[in-house]
């Protein structure tokens, strides 16, 4: 069964694609004779093409573990030529025209000559045998595919055709015959008696202790995790997540108890035991279907659905009949395997199994494709809109499926059922884990006690994974789909090798290496950062400015670091990248000059602190608090409720007023005027009296009154008062005006308007200019 075999496959093909091939510990002639007996009955077998598939996978498997030996072999080799060779190179270039050399040098010279040319021999072979391989493997994979393809549109036997019904009935009927002989057999047999006596103890127990995990402890231990957890209507989504992960428990301990008691008991014979090997797989169908329905769909008991169908309750069901449908077809390829039933029989035994399991995923993709109302203010989830489209292509399988397989293209309806259904059961698994992984993050950012940014931050880490687990599942869909493990193999060579930088090679690897190395580097940063905010910084007197620059010059730091560690960890020689560098200084001498005086300015305002965090300053005509400071600009909150960007390079090279350095402390003048005929002094006294009396006042400086000037309407006085917080200056300003306004006038003193004398000349003339025109008009 193509799928299963995928499905098989999958965990040593992810250990091969990420873990290297061991290194040999030398060359021997064996070696070399092993890969050649191996590729030359390749060789054979693709000349004849009379080998069956499944021998063909065989015969690759082979191939592919003498290649990956001839390339352990081959990268050892080159490393012993290469330290040999940096060696040879040391002692210089040999002389020319006959000069003598010293005869230690030339006797050391031609015996690194001699090792050089004997380590190229295992090189040299282990080369040439690792193209023989891998073109060995690329034509078995050719025609591994080509039989594949022409399998799926060759036309075979009618499942609809009642003839072909008795003697498919007839190979079911003679297999359970034959099973049971066995059994029969065994239980004769007097030697196989009193083995069995002597392992049915055990066998009973495990069988016993199957039966009360599946019908006893899941229920039980899935009590016990809810009443600990207190799950209920007011459960959190993690608690909801770790009671559903404990349903697992029980069947999946059931099942397997179950197994290994049948396989105690040793009384199957070769077809019992066909069926006893494919059994896990069932079982896993089994108990994985349910778990995975109700984990995606929601039940009474776990109210959660995670694509938005619009029946959970039907998707639930449909989960499970496509679990046992699947068990089914595990069982009935290995009864159809082991028993060597016709192409006939396989059609006509699947195709009931093909019809049911279209008509579950049809309802599946109706139900997927209805979805629920979203209120209009939310977007719809990811998740629902990738539900929404394998919905539809899983509509599509559900309708052809069926009808080729009833038109005898059997192997076409089989390869789109089944792997369907595997492909939607893993998923779902990938959804739930990422759902659970959701969960307990969301627990932890609230342990912790994160809020705003830092939370936001925290939101964006399930992205991150999601991304990472996309990119874990390609793989595995290319191999229940079909591809083979060395077809996968190869793409990740060919992504291995990399691209050239400068003597440099930088690959996939390198790339991983990159991202995993400074991960950890930026990790490791956040929390020194966190440490220091949380541990060290409340017991300095540091300002709130200075903390904030602390905290920034650590974090610059460790991402620096972390960028070098990682770059190194690749392997990256970045000496060769000094084109690019001379370039890039080009560039930054004229389009990015600015950039780099900001950035420069920047690090001078982190270092300096000429302004920090929470300062009120002027500058550019700008005033208001500082928010923020970043490498490129200030942010600025002005008393306006809006924020303005500041590019450092302003504040570092112009005139910059700041209200609060070098302590919060400041001088606030209120300028008043009073009559003319006003006594002065006494004008003082109630000034002073009125700037001491406020409670913002400093007794020392204490508060004074200059008398500054003889206005043209008053005698203009200044009272000067230092504030404890010059923040608050205005509300001191507004506070002293109505103190003032309310002395000077129970005092009786007069704050006086603008006074304006006008004077008149020729007022003679105005007046009979006046007296002329007020006349009546026909009076003398």
């Amino acid at each position: 069964m193509p799928f299963i075999r995928s499905v098989l496959a999958i965990v040593a093909t992810l250990i091969a694609l990420g873990l290297p091939a061991l290194a040999q510990d030398g060359f021997t002639p064996a070696m070399a004779d092993t890969w050649a007996a191996t590729a030359t009955r390749a060789e054979g077998v693709l000349a004849d093409k009379l080998a069956s598939t499944p021998a063909l996978e065989n015969l690759r498997a082979d191939l592919a573990t003498q290649r990956a030996e001839a390339e352990a072999v081959e990268g050892e080799a080159a490393k012993k030529v290469e330290a040999l060779q940096a060696q040879l190179d040391a002692l210089g270039p040999a002389p020319e025209d006959g000069t003598p050399e010293a005869p230690e040098l030339a006797s050391r010279r031609a015996e690194l000559e001699d090792q050089i040319l004997q380590a190229r021999v295992p090189l040299a072979v282990a080369q040439e045998a690792y193209q023989r391989l891998d073109g060995l493997i690329t034509e078995i994979n050719l025609l591994i595919r080509d039989r594949f393809s022409r399998q799926l549109v060759e036309r075979g036997p009618v499942p609809v055709n009642p003839a072909l019904w008795g003697p498919a009935l007839g190979d079911v009927s003679n297999y359970a015959t034959r099973l049971w002989a066995e059994v029969q057999s065994t239980l004769d047999n007097p030697a196989s008696r009193e083995a069995l006596a002597q392992k049915a103890p055990l066998a009973l127990f495990l069988g016993l202790l199957g039966l009360v995990a599946l019908f006893w402890l899941r229920a039980r231990f899935t009590r016990l995790v809810g009443k600990v957890l207190k799950a209920g209507e007011a459960a959190s989504s993690w608690q909801l997540a770790l009671l559903n992960l404990s349903k697992l428990v029980g069947p999946g301990l059931g099942a397997a108890a179950l197994i290994f008691a049948v396989y105690s008991a040793d009384i199957l014979g070769l077809r019992g035991m066909a069926l006893l090997n494919a059994l896990p797989w069932a079982a896993f169908a089994l108990v994985a279907a349910p778990w995975l329905g109700r984990s995606v769909f929601g039940s009474p008991g776990h109210p959660v659905d995670l694509i938005g169908v619009s029946a959970p309750k039907a998707g639930y069901k449909i989960s499970l009949v496509l679990g046992i449908i699947f068990a089914l077809s595990v069982l009935i390829d290995a009864m159809a395997t082991q028993g060597d039933f016709s192409i006939e029989t396989r059609a006509v035994l699947f195709f009931p199994l093909i019809v049911v399991a279209s008509v579950a995923l049809f309802k599946l993709a109706r139900i997927t494709r209805a979805k629920p109302a979203v209120p209009e203010d939310e977007p719809e989830p990811a998740a629902h809109s990738f539900a929404a489209l394998l919905a539809q292509l899983v509509f599509i399988t559900s309708v052809s499926a069926p009808v080729l397989a009833a038109l005898g293209y059997y192997a076409a309806g089989r390869y789109l059922t089944f792997p369907t259904i595997t492909t939607i059961g893993f998923l779902s698994a990938l959804l739930v884990l990422f759902d659970l992984f959701r969960a307990f993050l969301e627990r932890w950012v609230e342990g912790q006690g994160e809020t705003g940014s830092r939370k936001d931050q925290a939101r964006l880490i399930p992205i991150f994974v999601a991304f990472l687990m996309i990119l874990a599942a390609l793989p595995v869909l290319a191999l229940i789909w079909g591809a083979s493990r060395s077809e996968l193999q190869s793409i990740w060579e060919w992504l291995n090798a990399g691209v050239s930088i400068g003597q440099s090679r930088f690959s996939i690897t390198d790339l991983l290496v990159f991202v995993l190395v400074f991960g950890v580097g930026y990790t490791i940063t956040r929390l020194v950062q966190k440490t220091v905010r949380t541990s060290v910084l409340p017991r300095t007197r540091i300002d709130a400015g200075g903390k904030n620059a602390l905290l920034a010059g650590i974090g610059y730091v460790g991402i620096f670091l972390a960028a070098l560690a990682a770059i190194s960890a690749t392997g990256l020689d970045l000496s060769s990248l000094a084109i690019v560098a001379g370039a890039l200084s080009v560039g930054i001498g004229f389009g990015l000059q600015n950039i780099v005086s900001n950035f420069v300015s920047g690090i001078i305002l982190l270092i300096e602190r000429p302004i920090k965090e929470g300062d009120w300053i002027e500058a550019g005509g700008v005033e208001g608090t500082v928010r923020k400071i970043s490498v490129r600009a200030t942010l600025i909150d002005t008393f306006d409720r809006c924020a303005v960007i500041v590019p450092n390079s302003d504040l570092i090279a112009a005139s910059v007023k700041n209200w609060t350095a070098p302590d919060i402390t400041g001088r606030l003048k209120v300028n008043v005027g009073v009559a003319y005929g006003t006594d002065p002094e006494k004008v003082k006294a109630i000034l002073t009296e009125i700037g001491t009396a406020h409670p913002q006042a400093l007794l020392y400086p204490a508060p004074s009154v200059v008398f500054i000037n003889f206005g043209a309407s008053s005698l203009d006085f200044q009272l000067r008062i230092y504030l404890r917080d010059v923040n608050k200056s205005l509300g001191v300003r507004s506070d002293i005006n109505f103190a003032i306004a309310k002395r000077f006038e129970e005092e009786g003193i007069e704050i006086p308007f603008n006074q304006n004398d006008v004077n008149l000349r020729n007022v003679g003339e105005i007046g009979e200019a006046l007296r002329a025109a007020l006349k009546p008009e026909g009076k003398g």
